[in-house]
């Protein structure tokens, strides 16, 4: 099923173009055909701009980086293979882009007012929970590709000048 929705994708990214299929009336900026390329190029700029944004302004969004740079560190340390260097990759990517979106919520709701209104309450309090359970995901993932490293290091601890 995941192989025909790719295909299907795919397909339709080919066909728009020659179709002349125009921008959804739901978009937010309309398209210009002429500077494609640099649209693309000034996403990626808006996307980088939002990372710095991020790093700058949550100090969460911090930690979570300071957490996955131990967490790289650590792999290389306990000599993680590549199926379990999979699995940490999801987890690292996992909890940043829940606290992105957390923080795109909470800075839309901030927009629309300051003011303390029930509705805004819960938008922002459901979204704080998406990292919650993001950071409980990840610490499980992260546990059972740790788990068995450290106990297999328990029962043989490497010795000086061992192999490698």
């Amino acid at each position: 099923m995941v192989c025909c929705v790719t295909l299907a994708a795919l397909f339709g990214l080919i066909l728009r173009p020659m179709l002349g299929w125009g921008a959804s009336p739901l978009a937010w900026r309309p398209a210009v055909q002429s500077t494609r390329a640099r649209n693309r190029l000034a996403s990626f700029g808006h996307a980088f701009a939002g990372i710095g944004f991020l790093v700058r302004n949550e100090a969460n969004m911090r930690i979570h980086l300071g957490v996955a740079a131990a967490v790289i560190i650590a792999g290389v340390w306990f000599r993680i293979d590549p199926a379990g260097w999979r699995w940490l990759v999801i987890a690292m990517a996992l909890v940043p882009v829940a606290e992105a979106l957390n923080t795109g919520v909470e800075q839309a709701c901030n927009a629309v007012t300051r003011e303390r209104r029930p509705e805004i309450k819960a938008a922002k309090d459901v979204a704080a929970a998406g990292v919650l359970i993001a950071a409980i995901a990840a610490a499980l993932i992260g546990a059972s590709v740790f788990v068995p490293a450290l106990i297999e290091l328990s029962v043989a601890p490497p010795i000086c000048g061992g192999e490698f």
